[in-house]
């Protein structure tokens, strides 16, 4: 989820390679489709209902989470003018694994700066939220500080339920230094349940994972047998463009570097633990990123997508960003966002599938 300001996007270009790495239509091992021409954030159900949840930017410029059905209709707004949200930025939905309730990053009805900083993967004045799927119960989980130094980004769910995980910031970005541009996060994970007696949420134990301190990071959710956290960051690199993608247990300890060059975000599990798909600038022609898989040890990298290759079928017309990913039940295909714009956060969502 790209959290880039305008003077950082200068910098994107010397990340990338300079060749033409397009492959034959034949030899390109998915097929991409359109699912949505507007829309970010996705997260597929895995409780049997088979809905992908997502984010999109509705008319008063604030993003809204939408449920939609694999072929993309029965299309429904969760949060679209709700009594019980803040009717800002309401992003970045994923499931409870009961298939009922939905986390999310809800902006702050009222806070000291700009809801750009607020939109999704900058994470500034939010706060986690979670929501019923039919939208008549509402509960803010985790209460942050109301200041531009804090946000979150991204809350997960485990695989049981009985955990939740997500990226808190702690410094605001400073431009002026590389490591701090989009400033300082560290990664929280806290015990969940809902009371037997009322049915009331309560997040308790949080505590801080930060393998090594003032750097970035952001935490993608759990192995699916919930014994691994997968993030990226940029600890012991030289700026915060230097991300990479790690995996690490709930403890916070056996720390796993899975990448080792250019630029990499948004790793995602196949749902039998077997595969990592992630997005990198390796081999972009045009500067962006693409689709790579890997196995949960960092071996065998295969690049998935050619967005950003002007001789390839799937070149997308200029530089574009893979998002955040969410495969189906039997990892046959996944649905990622990809942006368009790294200044508005803006893009479309596609669905991947195997050949």
């Amino acid at each position: 989820m790209k959290k880039l300001l305008l003077p950082c996007l200068l910098l994107l270009t010397l990340i990338s390679c300079q060749k033409d790495n397009s492959v034959p239509t034949d030899d390109i091992p998915v097929i991409v489709t359109s699912y949505r021409e507007h829309g970010l954030d996705v997260c597929w159900d895995q409780s049997g209902s088979n809905r992908i949840a997502y984010s999109m930017k509705e008319a008063d410029t604030y993003y809204d989470i939408h449920f939609a059905d694999e072929s993309g209709g029965n299309d429904i707004c969760l949060t679209c003018a709700s009594a019980l949200l803040p009717n800002k930025h309401i992003c970045t939905p994923y499931w409870h694994p009961s298939g009922n309730w939905i986390i999310m990053a809800v902006e702050e009805a009222i806070h000291p700066g700009s809801s750009t900083d607020a939109l999704p993967g900058f994470g500034a004045y939010c706060d986690i939220w979670i929501m019923n799927t039919i939208g008549t119960k509402a509960y803010r989980i985790v209460d942050l500080i109301n200041d531009y130094d804090h946000g979150v980004i991204a809350p997960r769910f485990s695989h049981d339920g009985k955990q939740i995980v997500w990226t808190d910031r702690k410094l605001q970005p400073n431009l002026s230094n590389p490591m701090q541009q989009a400033g300082f996060w560290t990664i929280k994970i806290a015990d969940f349940k809902f009371n037997p007696s009322d049915s009331m949420p309560i997040v308790s134990n949080i505590r801080t994972i930060e393998p090594v301190a003032n750097a970035f990071y952001e935490v993608y959710g759990f192995s699916p047998d919930d014994s691994r956290l997968i993030f990226c960051s940029n600890i012991n690199q030289a700026s915060f463009l230097d991300e990479h993608i790690y995996t690490i247990d709930t403890l916070g300890g056996n720390l796993l570097k899975l990448t080792d060059r250019d630029y990499n975000e948004h790793g995602f599990y196949k749902p039998d633990g077997s595969k990592i798909c992630w997005m990198s600038s390796t081999e972009s022609t045009k500067h962006g990123t693409d689709w790579w898989m890997m196995n949960t040890d960092g071996s065998g990298k295969e690049r998935l997508t050619y967005f950003n290759e002007p001789k390839s079928s799937q070149y997308a017309g200029h530089a574009v960003w893979a998002g955040l990913g969410s495969f189906n039940h039997d990892g046959t295909r996944f649905i990622g966002g990809v942006q368009e714009s790294l200044i508005t956060q803006e893009g479309k969502i596609v669905m991947v599938t195997f050949k």
